[in-house]
């Protein structure tokens, strides 16, 4: 892949990610341009290694853009969205940082399940994708989203 490759990739999860979180604060190019900065001195070992560090990036992006808007003067409530897929008619929704704390304990004990929900949620990775990054089925990575949806709810819940 070429940098333009690259970079309209990180653009089109960027626009993703933005519509599914609702920050105001932030555009698709200023996401993508804070992602690149955490990112700068790198290195990047292989095309999984390299989507996994740009989820990452984009995901602490989005958790300080979050944290700024609930600090604002204006006293905006916590960030709230749903935990769910494109197939999903209802889901939960729940407080964005306590999503952000329980996917650190779910990688925890399912490295492979959190890595799903960051890839998928964070990085608008689709199910495809996810899977041939970590070499396993589509099918598998679809029932661990679900497992892991499970999962994080109930640790959100209590």
């Amino acid at each position: 892949m070429n940098f333009d490759q690259v970079y309209d990739e990180l653009k089109r999860l960027a626009h993703i990610e933005l519509n599914r979180h609702q920050l105001q604060s932030l555009n698709t190019t200023g996401l993508v341009h804070e992602a690149y900065l955490k990112l700068a001195q790198a290195k990047v070992e292989d095309r999984e290694h390299g989507i996994s560090l740009v989820v990452r990036a984009m995901r602490q992006v989005l958790i300080d853009a979050a944290r700024a808007r609930s600090a604002d003067k204006r006293g905006n409530a916590p960030l709230r969205v749903k935990l769910t897929d494109d197939s999903a008619s209802t889901a939960q929704d729940v407080e964005f940082f306590a999503l952000d704390q329980a996917l650190e304990r779910l990688k925890g004990h399912h490295e492979r399940l959190g890595r799903v929900v960051e890839l998928h949620f964070f990085g608008g990775v689709n199910f495809g994708e996810i899977a041939e990054l970590l070499g396993v089925d589509r099918r598998t990575v679809s029932r661990d989203w679900v497992a892991a949806r499970a999962l994080l709810a109930r640790d959100i819940d209590g």
